[in-house]
């Protein structure tokens, strides 16, 4: 119990527990601890290791019943550890691997879905007729073309487990009284949405001057340029605005960025990698294999690129389609501009 005890931190509260662990005098009177980490590879990685060495130290020493188990998705985990915490570790694996047939998979779902009431008392609080019904509706769930034909890509892609239980928790969240049993209209929009591309969940949250950006190089694209540079970027989107300005009436009149707040926003989107640099044989020959792959438009005048950064020639990652859908996704697109993306 913490709650009469001033503690500033995590790290506090952390020092305060091993304390008393150490301290805590009889072993026997003692209760056994298990720490559990997952992400194991994660706090390999912090510098020092000071967790893993303090836990394992504990343990080691015998002066307090605990256990770690720690848990990572890395084979080469071992590698990351420093010698003293090495020195510390039991050395003891274990290896679970991942389903091996698409059977055993759907398996794993129907497990987790599924009431079981093999305990005596939980049969006597749970009607049998309702236990039946609810596990029918899983098996109709888990047997429908939809769920099997995700099922099956998940299982193919990676064998990620977690992957299929994240999509069933927003239809396990809606069981309720009224509507006791899991329903396939709440399993489908979430399999939509673990389908959907990570690129299109970032680019849902950009600005609407990030969206006239980006139909400015789809325009660009459409009119044969293959590659172009924030200036002609901002002067397609300049040139459309100051066309439709007038045709903009009322409160509906649309505002023109000025380019050193436009410029920002075209950085936003490299940042996100949503735009690329275009890298040449004689960039790389001049900047060396450092260049290889990196973001150089934010970078200055270095790594022999010359040219001012407005003037560095980029590549828009979007498809013409993905383009469309974005705008078509947002409600707080006006009418002009979804005309100009759909052109």
């Amino acid at each position: 119990d913490l709650e009469d005890i001033l503690i500033g931190s995590f790290s506090d509260a952390f020092t305060y527990i091993l304390n008393l662990m150490r301290t805590s005098g009889d072993q026997s009177s003692m209760p056994p601890v298990l720490f559990v980490l997952e992400e194991f590879d994660l706090l390999a990685q912090h510098p020092k290791q000071s967790l893993l060495y303090t836990l394992f130290d504990i343990a080691q020493s015998q002066q307090t019943p605990i256990a770690v188990l720690g848990v990572t998705a890395r084979i080469d985990v071992m590698d990351l550890l420093e010698k003293r915490v090495k020195s510390r570790f039991s050395h003891r694996q274990i290896h679970v691997c991942n389903a091996k047939t698409l059977d055993d998979f759907i398996s794993i779902a129907r497990v987790a879905l599924s009431i079981h009431s093999s305990d005596q008392q939980q049969q006597q609080q749970i009607p049998k007729a309702f236990v039946d019904t609810f596990n029918s509706k899983v098996e109709d769930i888990l047997s429908s073309e939809s769920v099997l034909s995700y099922i099956s890509e998940v299982f193919d892609i990676g064998k990620d487990a977690r992957q299929i239980l994240r999509t069933f928790v927003v239809a396990v969240s809606k069981i309720s009284n009224s509507q006791p049993y899991i329903d396939m209209a709440h399993v489908k929009p979430a399999i939509a949405r673990e389908r959907e591309s990570a690129k299109m969940l970032i680019l849902s949250s950009i600005s609407l001057l990030d969206l006239c950006l980006i139909i400015s190089m789809k325009s660009l694209v459409q009119s044969g340029n293959s590659k172009y540079n924030f200036e002609m970027v901002y002067n397609e989107y300049k040139t459309f605005m100051s066309r439709h300005m007038i045709a903009a009436s009322g409160g509906g009149a649309m505002k023109v960025y000025k380019k050193p707040v436009a410029l920002k926003a075209f950085e936003t989107l490299v940042e996100l990698e949503i735009v690329r640099p275009i890298i040449t044989s004689a960039v790389l020959s001049e900047a060396g294999s450092g260049a290889s792959g990196r973001n150089d438009l934010l970078a200055g005048s270095s790594q022999g690129v010359r040219a001012p950064k407005e003037y560095r020639m980029v590549q828009l990652m979007l498809e013409p389609g993905q383009v469309l859908d974005l705008v078509s996704q947002r409600l707080d697109v006006p009418v002009v501009i979804r005309r100009w993306a759909q052109q």
